[in-house]
């Protein structure tokens, strides 16, 4: 086995050198730095050859589209896409054996390149002819590649170009990567000035032909330097400890490297080929300048995490403050960069064409957020390579794979161009979450206990020459950091090769860590998620904290269950040490796949299967029949056993005694995928009609960029909608409907990270967190995941109370003759402190101008937390308590003037409003739709249920719970508020899920799970089937609960037609009658009403008839509505009149017959869905002008309100201010006296901020 692995050797210690001062070469920061930064000037060096390589790429692309149509250059950019990815089948995964195995070759060098490079050329060549013989199958811009001659020159390209990629990693492997970048200059600047030349000679073909014949101006004269020059020289100095690979390592190295490398290859270069194949040759244009310019920007991730993995392969212990550093580098580069890039997007691609940055500004913007994301993920892939982990690795490049070109498939016919972006932001997302929190264990993994002589500084661009060491080694100058090791990677780093990643693991017969050895007070690992407070002395070894929620892949080392350890109280000893053994066989043994965990994942497979490929097979005729019950009507048989399967396999995750962390993960997201993606998937046109008049806020903002609170009550509370609108013009969403289609999707999947932060606040085993989320996703059926306020406030509710659970409950808990029932606190510094609080602050402040229930149960609960003892920010329910009532009584003032009895009349009337949202709702209706009402109660009430009994099971085993109580029933003080609507029950269920979802798992797994002996009674008794039966419960009841309303909640495509036809014709205003059982209450018709024109469009409400025959009501509201009025008879609103209310089920037959009878209505509009009538004669005179009314906020300013709002104002910046310094400040006497003081400050300017309230209220309330 030869060893390749990427070490330096110790310089042989010489005669001692008299100390003379290193000279250095200080870039922007001067000052001292602690050590060689190593890590810095490596990544410099490379970002500095991406520059240089940027400039001469971005001139070509300019010069491009300067002189050439974009027609020929989208003809360009696709043939030059489609020869580097076949160039690239072998040449990426070459390039880094290359240099993996020169160094080692010796005497067989010369041949290991030439065999290299004659092989790799057939291949392409095969690969190329095989593109060219389907060439009619991959769209019009290939199209100039047909004939025998442009064919053959394609195939010739694809050699060139595969001999110029490998060629990289042969001067690496040579130790001359010096030539790269002159080899890449030299290519560079010769096909800019072909591209020139060319011009008039090749108008349609210059882009590509200047590129290809550029490629021998770097390929031959380096060719010939590398075999009559760089070869012998280096068989001359390696011959005598060279060991050449044989052909079984070769093959081995390359079959598991080869599935990573192809997964990469295909991120980068076939989403260009499949984008080019779909759109026009303008099209392509714009989208390859464009991701080109977001490919350079990435570079300078890709480059910081050659570097880390450079330093972490040579100096494993290192490696968490090498992160740390490099992250914070990053930051620091890259949020200029990205903010700028994101704000000068249209100025930027304006340079290449106006047509440019019309077509893509929101794809260029989309990928500047990609390249933050990208930092995290590049970074923990840096990680992973310095570790050796390189099966991790391997399968989250293939997630990324499969997530970008699917998503890229999907969204580009719905979205266009902008698709693509959309596609590479959601799959990044996706890495991204599971990436931050293994990256973040690794930062935390070591924490720093001093500067080492040779940290690496985190100065700005401080040490790009730095390094001399006092050894007499000599000046530096800049050039040198060009020397340093990174540059021996294998690692092309141009404006053309943003594809490339370095290959710097370890060779054959490298253990995983390195060659670092555990020192002598190495700390055990157990497989228990021990705290703080309950971690015991095991042979006076201290057990090490383990993260106390559900992780996504199991990284620690696994203890066999025999070893029993005893911990009843902090320094109880341990009755068995758990059996001793190195921590990568235990690694390995804890990531090998077992017999149940392999049986598990082939029955996941199989559910997912049954589920979802009947349910595809459902048409909108099937949809069409679906009755009482909803959607589970409809659905194929084979499809409820898939979800019956999937549960069983969940709760038989909960069985072994073994963690299947990545199984349990993958069942989650798979049943959360399949529980809220099924009408999605199967339905033609987005659901929901509330969903669609959220479209119309939007419309408003972006045509007018006013809010106008006299069109609707939800203009007093604009925020998410003033986001959202600048969200999609800032990344060019003009058509929403693909976003509010996949929209619950996504916000049931983020729902996701903030519940798992959450459950590292419980003290409780693994059993028990699992549960709780599953719990919480059955449970979520509430329907409120729609694209609207209440479903992303709620997201931020989540995270708003995981962080106080986790960060900022009190530090220490004694243990009486009870436990608390939550873990330690998670360790933070003041900094970090801040921060969290400065994140909290903000997440409330977000919802308030949002949402207008969400902020009052976020004070409840943080008021609620701090009562019981469980917050330690007690002055901040007060601060909260200004920013709500400000909005309140000021911004909202639309709101409640002039009704503030309607609005709140019903505060403090709990009876009333039970009665409203709970029996009120089962009223009427059809017998068999009833049951989904009374399923949404029994739901509810089986979760409630639960996790009362949690809470007396975790009492009978002396836990004492506080915080999942508050969570649970604090929700609930929302019915003395008012009804909502008779949608306060709803709400209060939704706020008290997260909470009563892990109160209910603990009812199941009650005990903590920190012995061996707890972890074997949680297995051991019959609770994995309880759970199971629970959950085949939850499933069942959530697809009746969930999908119940489908009937009339579906939006039909005729509906969305009709819709369209009154746009049309809404020119000054138009008004929509629509049938409805109660026009006073009942005000929400079903429909996909309110999209477009809100002020021009006036829907109105009109009593369907109990007797169809008896239709002349209907013509008398035709009429009086005047003239451009309409009458829509809509599938949707006629079914819910009948599932919800009662009417028959011939009743619209019956209708329509009599509306076409009557000689005064005539159909302007028909389609399957959709009857649409208008009066045959119109009304005299024309329709009313549009009148939205003043832009909001409106404030009424009297003395009184403006001493108020400078109270609120003052108060706002006091109370902040003080809760900083509760949590920044070091403990004393000035921080005590100065809370003490400021909170005596404070209470004039409450009773001043509440009276100018009061008064407010009692002169503009009653109008």
């Amino acid at each position: 086995m030869s060893d390749t692995t990427t070490t330096t050797e110790e310089p042989a210690p010489g005669p001692e050198a008299p100390e003379r001062p290193a000279r250095r070469l200080r870039l922007p920061g001067r000052g001292e730095s602690p050590g060689g930064g190593q890590l810095f000037r490596n990544a410099y060096a490379l970002m500095l050859n991406t520059g240089i390589s940027a400039v001469l790429g971005l001139g070509f692309w300019l010069v491009a589209a300067r002189y050439y149509s974009d027609s020929a250059v989208g003809q360009g950019s696709a043939a030059i896409a489609a020869m580097k990815f076949l160039a690239g089948l072998t040449a990426v995964t070459l390039t880094g054996a290359l240099a993996r195995f020169i160094p080692v070759s010796g005497r067989a060098t010369g041949r290991l390149i030439a065999r290299t490079y004659a092989g790799s050329s057939l291949v392409v060549a095969g690969a190329a002819a095989v593109f060219l013989l389907t060439l009619d199958a991959w769209g019009p811009s290939y199209r100039f590649l047909h004939g025998l001659t442009h064919g053959l020159g394609f195939i010739a390209a694809v050699m060139a170009w595969n001999l110029l990629t490998l060629q990289d990693g042969v001067l690496t492997g040579l130790r001359s990567a010096p030539w790269v970048p002159v080899g890449n200059t030299v290519f560079s600047a010769v096909k800019l000035a072909l591209l020139v030349g060319l011009a008039t000679v090749l108008a349609t073909t210059g882009v590509f032909v200047s590129w290809v014949v550029a490629i021998a101006t770097s390929v031959v004269p380096l060719g010939w330097l590398v075999f009559r020059r760089l070869v012998p020289r280096h068989v001359a100095a390696t011959e005598r400890h060279a060991r050449p690979p044989s052909g079984r390592e070769l093959g081995r190295f390359l079959a598991g490297d080869y599935t990573g490398s192809l997964f990469s290859l295909a991120v980068v270069y076939l989403v260009p080929v499949i984008i080019a194949s779909q759109v026009s040759s303008a099209d392509n244009a714009y989208f390859y300048i464009t991701t080109t310019i977001g490919g350079t920007v990435n570079l300078l991730a890709i480059n910081m995490g050659a570097s880390l993995t450079v330093e972490g392969s040579h100096d494993p212990a290192r490696l968490a403050a090498n992160t740390r550093a490099a992250l914070r580098r990053m930051a620091r580069i890259m949020l200029p960069i990205c903010g700028l890039l994101f704000l000068l997007a249209p100025q930027i691609l304006h340079v290449f064409g106006a047509e440019y940055a019309h077509a893509a500004t929101g794809l260029l913007r989309w990928f500047a957020v990609g390249a933050l994301l990208r930092v995290v993920m590049e970074t923990y892939f840096a990680v992973l390579r310095a570790q050796s982990r390189t099966a991790g690795l391997a399968w989250l490049q293939g997630l990324l794979c499969v997530l970008v070109l699917g998503l890229t498939l999907l969204l580009l016919p719905r979205m266009g161009l902008t698709g693509a972006g959309v596609a590479e932001i959601s799959s990044l997302a996706v890495i991204v979450a599971i990436a931050a929190p293994k990256l973040y264990r690794t930062v935390r993994a070591a924490p720093a206990r001093g500067v080492p002589e040779d940290a690496a500084p985190d100065g700005d661009l401080a040490d790009l020459g730095a390094g001399a060491d006092g050894a007499g080694k000599g000046r530096r100058r800049p050039a040198w950091a060009l020397e340093s090791d990174t540059l021996a990677l294998g690692i092309h780093v141009d404006f053309d090769h943003v594809e490339r990643r370095p290959d710097v693991r370890p060779g054959p017969g490298t253990p995983p860590a390195g060659t670092a050895l555990p020192g002598p007070a190495a700390e055990r690992e157990v497989d228990a998620p021990f705290t703080t407070g309950e971690r015991a002395v095991v042979h006076g070894a201290h057990l090490p904290e383990a993260p106390d929620g559900p992780a996504f892949f199991a990284e620690e080392a696994f203890v066999p269950e025999t070893a029993e350890a005893a911990v009843e109280a902090p320094g109880a000893a341990a009755e068995t040490a758990p059996q001793d053994g190195a921590p990568p066989a235990a690694r390995r043994s804890r990531l090998a796949p077992t017999r149940s965990g392999v049986v598990l994942g082939c029955l996941l497979v199989a559910a997912l299967l049954l589920y979802w490929v009947p349910a595809l097979r459902l048409t909108d005729a099937d949809l069409d029949r679906m009755g009482g019950l909803g959607l589970v009507s409809v659905l194929p048989l084979p499809t409820l056993a898939g979800a019956a399967l999937l549960v069983a396999v969940f709760a038989a995750l909960l069985r072994p005694r073994r963690e299947h962390r990545a199984l349990l993960l993958v069942t989650l997201l798979a049943t959360v995928v399949s529980l809220h993606a099924l009408p999605a998937v199967i339905e033609t046109e987005p659901r929901f009609a509330t969903a669609w008049q959220h479209l119309g806020f939007l419309d408003y903002i972006d045509r007018t960029g006013a809010a106008v609170p006299d069109l609707d009550a939800r203009w007093s509370w604009p925020g998410f909608f003033a986001v959202a609108a600048f969200a999609a013009k800032a990344c060019g969403v003009g058509d929403f409907t693909e976003v509010i289609r996949w929209w619950p999707l996504t916000v049931q999947l983020l729902y996701l990270p903030p519940m798992f932060l959450l459950t590292r606040s419980m003290r409780a085993g693994w059993r028990a967190k699992w549960t709780g989320v599953w719990i919480f996703v059955l449970g979520g059926w509430v329907g409120q995941d729609y694209f609207s306020p209440q479903g992303f406030t709620y997201l931020l509710y989540l995270v708003f109370v995981a962080v106080l659970l986790v960060w900022f409950r009190a530090p220490r808990m004694l243990w009486t003759t009870r436990r608390p029932g939550e873990a330690e606190v998670e360790p933070a510094d003041r900094r970090q402190r801040t921060v969290l609080l400065a994140v909290v602050i903000g997440l409330f402040a977000a919802t308030v101008p949002a949402h207008q229930l969400t902020p009052f149960v976020m004070l409840g609960v943080l008021a609620a937390l701090v009562l019981v003892g469980r917050c330690e920010l007690r002055g901040l329910p007060v601060l909260f308590t200004v920013l709500v009532v400000f909005w309140l009584g000021f911004m909202a003032e639309p709101y409640w003037s002039g009704h503030f009895d309607e609005l709140f009349g019903g505060v403090g009337g709990v009876g009333g409003n039970v009665s409203t949202s709970v029996s009120g709702r089962i009223e009427g209706g059809d017998p068999t739709h009833k049951l989904v009402l009374y399923a949404r109660v029994l739901l509810a009430g089986t979760v409630l249920a639960l996790a009362c009994w949690g809470w007396w099971r975790r009492r009978e085993h002396r836990y004492r719970e506080r915080s999942l109580l508050v969570l649970t029933f604090v929700p609930f003080l929302g019915f003395g508020m008012q009804s909502y609507g008779g949608e306060m029950a709803l709400r209060v269920f939704m706020f008290a899920l997260p909470g009563a979802g892990l109160l209910a798992a603990l009812a199941l797994f009650p005990r903590a799970g920190v012995t061996a002996r707890e972890r074997e009674k949680d297995r051991a008794s019959l609770a994995p089937l309880a759970a199971l039966l629970a959950g085949l419960l939850l499933m069942g009841g959530f697809l009746v609960a969930r999908w119940g309303n489908e009937p009339f909640e579906r939006i039909r495509p005729g509906e969305v037609a009709a819709m369209e036809y009154v746009y049309a014709h809404d020119r000054p205003t138009v008004r929509l009658l629509w049938l409805s059982d109660d026009p006073v209450d009942d005000v929400t018709p079903a429909m996909p009403w309110g999209a477009r024109d809100m002020e021009r469009v006036d829907y109105v409400p009109t009593l369907a008839p109990a007797d169809p025959v008896l239709v002349s009501s209907l013509v008398k509201a035709l009429k009086d509505a005047g003239p451009n009025s309409y009458l829509m008879v809509n599938e949707s609103q006629v079914s819910y009149l009948r599932l919800d209310k009662g009417y028959s089920a011939a009743w619209e037959a019956r209708l329509l017959r009599n509306l076409d009878g009557r000689s005064e209505l005539t159909r302007v509009f028909v389609n399957g869905d959709v009857s649409m009538y208008a009066l045959r004669e119109p009304p005299p005179g024309t329709a009313p002008a549009p009148r939205p009314g003043p832009i909001g906020p409106k404030v009424t300013w009297t003395p009184w309100s403006v001493v108020g709002a400078l109270a609120a104002l003052a108060l706002v910046v006091l109370l902040g201010a003080r809760e900083v310094v509760r949590v920044a400040v070091r403990p004393g006497v000035r921080k005590l006296h100065w809370l003490q003081g400021s909170f005596w400050f404070s209470l004039p300017l409450l009773a001043v901020l509440f009276a100018s309230l009061v008064q407010r209220f009692m002169t503009m309330g009653r109008g």
